[in-house]
C-alpha cells in the first residue's frame, strides 16, 4: 500500500494536541470521476482551526485529515477527463462536509472531485494558487448576487484577511468603487495593495459614524466580522443592495457551505493571469510546521493567508 506524509487531526481541541504528522499515511484511493492531486502546497483557512479547535460545531469524526484548498499536479485522472497527469491545477476540495470523507489536503496527495479542479494561470505559483480557492470563491459567491459591479458602491469589512481582500480586489476588477474597514497598521496595505478606494480605520471609533460611511449607500456589503457590524451595515445598504453576512455565525459555516461547487474558480484563475487578483501570503510554512501555522491563523490577524508548503515539484 502506497503511503504519504501527511497532518491528522486525531481529536479536537488545541493545535499541538490535536495535529499529529504521520508519514506513513494511506495514499487516498480514487472513486469514479475523481482525480488525484500531488499536493505542493495547501493554505490554512479560518474555518479549518475553528473544526479542529472545536469552535465551529461541525461534527467530524476523527482521525481526519483537514484542509480543502490545494495546489500541484495530477497524478492520476480518470478516462476521458480534461486533465491528465502533470497538469498543473489548483482546486477547493470540498471535503469539510462530505459525510465520512476522512481525508483532506493536509498531505502528499488527495483525490478530490474533477468539477473542482481548475488549471494554474501560467506564471502563478502553487503557493499562490493554493492559497486562492475557499478565501477566493467565497469572496465571488458572496459579490455574485450583485454582479455586475461596474459603477456600484461596495463595502467591505476586514478587507486585510483571506476572503475581505479577494473580495476588494474582485470588486475593484469590475469597476466598483471600494470602502473597506480595518486596523491601523492595514489602511495603507488594503488601499494601495488591494486597492481600496477608502479605508475606514475600526480603531478609531464607530466605523459606521467615519466620513465615508456616515449618509452612504452601498449596493453591495460583504460583512466578514459579523456580530454588531451587521446591523450598522444594514442601516448604509441601499434600496435592492445586497448583503452577504460571512462573520454572522462566528465559525465560518457560511465559507463552508458556499465554497461546495466551484463555481467562480475559473474567473478567479482569469483575474489572476491578469494580473488583476494578487495573494499575500502573510506566512509560509511547511507541512511539518501546521501546528505552528495553526496557531498563528488562530490568533485572527492574519493580513491575507497563511501557506503551507508540502513538497517541491516541477
Amino acid at each position: 500500500m502506497a503511503t504519504m506524509r501527511a497532518v491528522v487531526m486525531e481529536k479536537k481541541g488545541p493545535a499541538a494536541e490535536a495535529l499529529v504528522l504521520h508519514t506513513d499515511w494511506p495514499v487516498p484511493v480514487c472513486k469514479p470521476n475523481q482525480v488525484l492531486i500531488e499536493g505542493a502546497a495547501t493554505c490554512v483557512n479560518a474555518g479549518e482551526w475553528k473544526v479542529r479547535s472545536g469552535f465551529a460545531p461541525i461534527p467530524k469524526k476523527t482521525p481526519k485529515i483537514l484542509g480543502e484548498d490545494v495546489a500541484g499536479l495530477v497524478a492520476e485522472a480518470p478516462e476521458g477527463s480534461k486533465f491528465k497527469k502533470g497538469d498543473r491545477v489548483f482546486a477547493n476540495t470540498g471535503q469539510a462536509l462530505k459525510s465520512g470523507d476522512q481525508g483532506g489536503t493536509y498531505g502528499e496527495f488527495v483525490a478530490a472531485d474533477e468539477g473542482t479542479l481548475c488549471f494554474i494561470p501560467p506564471g502563478i505559483s502553487f503557493l499562490d494558487a493554493a492559497a486562492v480557492p475557499m478565501a477566493g470563491l467565497t469572496a465571488w459567491q458572496a459579490l455574485e448576487p450583485a454582479m455586475p459591479l461596474q459603477g456600484k458602491r461596495v463595502l467591505v469589512h476586514g478587507g486585510a484577511g483571506g476572503v475581505g481582500g479577494f473580495a476588494i480586489q474582485i470588486a475593484k476588477a469590475q469597476g466598483a468603487h471600494v470602502t473597506t474597514t480595518c486596523s491601523t497598521r492595514n489602511v495603507e496595505y488594503v488601499t494601495k495593495e488591494l486597492g481600496a478606494d477608502e479605508a475606514i480605520d475600526y480603531t478609531a471609533g464607530p466605523w459606521e459614524a467615519a466620513p465615508t460611511a456616515a449618509g452612504a449607500l452601498f449596493d453591495a456589503i460583504v460583512d466578514t466580522v459579523g456580530g454588531p457590524y451587521q446591523a450598522a451595515s444594514l442601516r448604509l445598504l441601499a434600496p435592492g443592495g445586497w448583503f452577504s453576512a460571512l462573520g454572522a455565525t462566528g465559525p465560518d459555516v457560511n465559507v463552508m457551505l458556499e465554497c461546495q461547487a466551484a463555481r467562480g474558480l475559473e474567473q478567479l484563475a482569469e483575474l489572476m493571469a491578469q494580473g488583476k487578483l494578487k495573494v499575500h501570503l502573510d506566512r509560509v510554512l511547511s507541512l511539518e510546521e501546521m501546528v505552528a501555522a495553526h496557531e498563528y491563523a488562530e490568533l485572527g490577524h492574519v493580513r491575507g493567508k497563511v501557506g503551507i508548503t508540502i513538497k517541491k515539484l516541477e
